[in-house]
């Protein structure tokens, strides 16, 4: 008898290189069940400063081409400026906001065109910083809120841990900038952070007790790797395979499976990002 597949198994947080384990990876999460994931661009401080969006993100479309030309697998793609950035740039002797600013821009247009689907991962670095890095951090979400209002796209978030005030700062930043708040995605969410009343979008990370923990809350959110393609750390952030084995998990341990796994994976993600999750 043939193992039981849900039809869509959704990464929502990934990102792969094309000098790391890249195809490998690839066919590694659709070995394990993998239908489809958010491919969001990776930093990389060797490139100069002077043109880094436009490598970058250059990369990362080429990325999704290649893996959409020789697999079945359907890729979503983030681009956007790193909350570090800001750093790189002003050790670099640069205006970090002026790079930063263009970096969004240029991820607008490229979204616009249609050939990426969502603004990120951006927002504020995840450890105390000075206040400098913080104002300028908000005034760059602030302007990729309205530029996603427009777009009609979301925005994923990285950030500190947040607590319930700060998910209700983002979504009324979001709100006043006009975009529908529910669009805004915290990236590295926690189940807890589920029981905040907040509209913001939640992706958990795919971990045994992380997924139990977030289906017992009874709301809705997306699971993610954030894998991190480095051959001098396989495995980073968690396993490629640990979504598609995840769903292998809810289908062993909940009697409504399926309903569990429509929301994760198709329901949520799909309001989300307003398109479908599978290959046409």
């Amino acid at each position: 008898m043939s193992e039981k597949k849900f039809p869509v198994v959704f990464d929502n947080h990934m990102h792969l290189r094309e000098d790391g384990y890249f195809m490998e990876a690839v066919r590694e999460f659709a070995r394990s069940g993998g239908t489809s994931f958010n491919l969001v661009n990776i930093l990389d401080y060797r490139i100069p400063p002077v043109g880094y969006y436009e490598e970058i993100y250059r990369r990362t479309l080429r990325i999704r081409e290649k893996i959409e030309r020789e697999t079945d697998i359907k890729v979503l793609v983030t681009l956007g400026p790193y909350p570090l950035d800001f750093f790189f740039f002003r050790d670099a002797g640069l205006d970090p906001v002026e790079h930063m600013k263009n970096g969004l821009e240029m991820a607008a247009r490229l979204i616009r065109d249609g050939r990426a689907d969502a603004i990120g991962e951006i927002g504020r670095p995840h450890f105390p910083c000075d206040n400098d890095v913080l104002e300028s951090s908000n005034a760059l979400l602030v302007q990729s809120f309205e530029f996603a209002k427009d777009l009609m796209c979301p925005v994923i978030l990285h950030t500190e841990d947040l607590g319930e005030n700060d998910y209700i700062f983002l979504e009324k930043m979001a709100v006043k900038s006009g975009m529908d708040p529910s669009r805004v995605v915290k990236h590295h969410a926690y189940p807890h952070d589920l029981s905040f009343k907040s509209v913001l979008s939640r992706s958990i990370l795919a971990t045994r007790p992380n997924v139990r923990h977030a289906i017992s809350s009874e709301k809705n959110f997306m699971i993610e790797t954030d894998y991190v393609d480095d051959r001098e750390k396989p495995g980073k952030v968690i396993p490629v395979n640990s979504v598609p084995m995840r769903a292998k998990l809810i289908m062993g341990e909940y009697d409504d499976s399926d309903s569990i796994l429509e929301n994760i994976f198709i329901t949520t993600p799909e309001k989300v990002f307003g398109k479908s999750l599978t290959r046409r």
